[in-house]
């Protein structure tokens, strides 16, 4: 199981010093760069010792997929640059969070099957232009905190499948299941359609780093991976820390220790 950690385009150097395989850079700030800049970041990256398989924030999360001005051929445009410049870095697949962007908006619940419709008919888009690339799109269950839609294993799992889309597959994150009170068996029940997974500290709201003295206990989801064969990527999604590369190297550490078990 190949260890990542979440992180910027600045941080490539402290996540690689933190002991890490891989970093999820975010595709929305690969996209912010004039062509001269990513080439230059691709030099710089390349050479580090990370790989570059993952990358997250397909779409910015103040976006609404259901809003009248949602500009959906400038989005495409958008995902199918980002998707370039992510396979040049070595991509194979891109999640799809983004909760609130695909959340039902709210008091119209019983539009539910139209909203559901649009949604595939857009990821059945980006699955098209992800093809193009040879990537996977991963769609992430989210807890209800962050979307009304899509939140468990088998519900995303469902979902995926009805798009008829042979690169558009699933993935599984601690927080989320936690949130949700989904049992961790549910990950060997979809072994074979989940491509990649998240973790961090997922009590409370803030984004942390595992560590061994936070008192949660990582070792039954982690065993859930293993025992389900999983054999893909591990990222480590932590948005929230004092000093990055000491709280990144902690975890990494103690992570890796847990895999062992």
């Amino acid at each position: 199981m190949k260890l990542g950690c979440f992180g910027k385009l600045g941080q490539i150097g402290q996540i690689e010093r933190a002991g890490f395989e891989c970093a999820e850079l975010d595709i929305c700030e690969l996209v912010g760069l004039s062509d001269a800049e990513f080439e230059k970041f691709r030099e710089r990256a390349g050479r580090s010792c990370l790989s570059y398989e993952v990358f997250s924030g397909l779409l910015p999360l103040s976006l609404r997929l259901y809003a009248p001005s949602f500009d959906e051929e400038f989005w495409l445009k958008h995902i199918r640059t980002g998707v370039r410049r992510a396979s040049l870095m070595g991509a194979r697949l891109i999640p799809f969070g983004a909760g609130k962007c695909r959340s039902i908006p709210e008091g119209q619940e019983e539009r539910k099957g139209e909203y559901e419709k649009r949604l595939m008919d857009f990821i059945r888009k980006v699955c098209g232009i992800f093809e193009e690339y040879a990537l996977t799109l991963a769609v992430e269950p989210l807890g209800r905190k962050n979307s009304n839609y899509l939140n468990t294993v088998e519900e995303t799992a469902d979902f995926v499948h009805r798009t008829g889309c042979s690169n558009c597959r699933i993935m599984c994150d601690l927080r989320h299941m936690i949130s949700n009170g989904e049992n961790f068996g549910v990950i060997g029940r979809y072994a074979g359609e989940i491509v990649h997974a998240h973790i961090d500290y997922p009590k409370g709201r803030r984004r942390l780093f595992p560590d061994p003295g936070d008192g949660f206990d990582y070792v039954p989801y982690l065993r859930a991976l293993r025992e389900a064969g999983y054999e893909g990527g591990l990222t480590i999604e932590a948005t929230d820390y004092v000093e990055f590369e000491k709280e990144a190297a902690g975890g990494c550490r103690y992570i890796k220790e847990l895999l062992k078990e």
